[in-house]
């Protein structure tokens, strides 16, 4: 049986004055029908505000626990990182395993997740053909460790769900194991699942989303523009234009219909926090926005400075985490440590890439 998830209204977070990062950060939790979850979203700036959101999912006796996230993100394309691999695309990065397809993830290897290992980066993917008749939204980040909602069967259409992993990152069998982030549970977010750039101009990932009851494994082309969904528009937006991402929607949250949560390492943790347990720190950023708000708040936000201790935090919380770590320096790197960057998106259909590496194909 299908579980149907329903959102209240969520209200989305603006940025103070003065380029703080608006880390409209989520988190869903939710039970057997007719069980209220709970859901909020996060830090506008300095001051965290929360916007409440309801929401109702689960099959009966499969109460599951999920989360959406904050604002920004991260990623590197080059050198790699996390042991030796064949062969890749080029200025990709992969875990040790066979070769990566273009602008994939190798089939196997890498520090144990999911279907894939390592990514690779090939610069002979097109990037998508640019949006003219998509609807106007915006981007945040976050990553919370838990498992994600479409990791559960009863989620996903009588699809594949998405592979959740132990706290070592290691792949698991059991589907309906118990989420990290309820007391007792087992199963984390895979590392497998940290954007990566496919090109210079293109990168894929996967995000939380507010799109109804049948959301597991849709994809969406977000278009930068330019713009920030703050009152100010800062460097690091400015910055995204002419760069396209696709993401996979895996997880909901009290996100708004509009926002695009994306999965990223050291994104902050928001209303759920497995990532304290899992990576053994409680160095996490701040709970709504991560590295990079604590760095923007550390450095006056100061852009350029805020921006280089964000990679700093990336490089030594990830140190023997090399999957996380790239993921991690995504942000900084091809995405440029934007805050709340503005998009054109619109549905679109999956990239091999990125359905081989997360399992779930609609």
């Amino acid at each position: 049986m299908v579980s149907a998830l329903f959102s209240c209204a969520t209200t989305p977070d603006n940025a103070a004055p003065g380029g703080i990062a608006g880390s409209a950060n989520a988190g869903h939790l939710a039970g057997a029908p007719g069980s209220a979850g709970t859901s909020t979203s996060g830090t506008a700036g300095s001051t965290t505000s929360f916007a409440g959101a309801v929401n109702f999912a689960g099959a009966s006796g499969s109460p599951q626990l999920s989360s959406g996230g904050a604002s920004g993100a991260f990623n590197t394309a080059g050198a790699a990182h996390g042991g030796s691999f064949a062969s890749g695309g080029s200025g990709g990065r992969g875990g040790a395993g066979n070769a990566a397809g273009s602008g994939g993830k190798a089939s196997s290897g890498g520090s144990g997740g999911m279907s894939g290992g390592g990514q690779g980066g090939s610069a002979t993917v097109p990037d998508p053909p640019r949006l003219t008749d998509g609807t106007q939204g915006w981007a945040t980040r976050y990553w919370d460790c838990c498992k994600p909602a479409c990791g559960w069967p009863q989620n996903v259409g009588g699809r594949t769900p998405i592979q959740s992993c132990t706290q070592d990152d290691q792949p698991l069998s059991d589907t309906k194991a118990k989420n990290a982030c309820e007391s007792g549970g087992v199963a984390y977010m895979c590392h497998a699942l940290e954007p990566w750039a496919v090109s210079a101009t293109l990168s894929y990932g996967y995000a939380a989303v507010n799109k109804g009851s049948d959301y597991c494994g849709k994809c969406y082309q977000l278009q930068f523009t330019g713009g920030s969904h703050n009152s100010n528009v800062d460097a690091g937006s400015k910055a995204l234009v002419g760069k396209t991402m696709i993401v996979q929607a895996i997880n909901n949250g009290g996100v708004d219909a509009n926002q695009f949560d994306l999965l990223v390492p050291g994104g902050g943790v928001g209303l759920l926090d497995a990532c304290s347990k899992q990576w053994g720190t409680k160095d996490l950023g701040e709970q709504y926005g991560g590295f990079f708000l604590k760095c923007q708040k550390d450095n006056n936000f100061d852009y350029e400075k805020s921006k280089a201790c964000a990679k700093a935090k990336c490089d030594s919380v990830f140190a023997n985490k090399p999957e996380l770590r790239t993921g991690c320096e995504w942000f900084t790197d091809w995405f440029g440590a934007p805050d709340n960057p503005a998009v054109l998106y619109k549905e679109v259909t999956c990239p091999d890439a990125i359905t081989k590496n997360s399992g779930l194909k609609r």
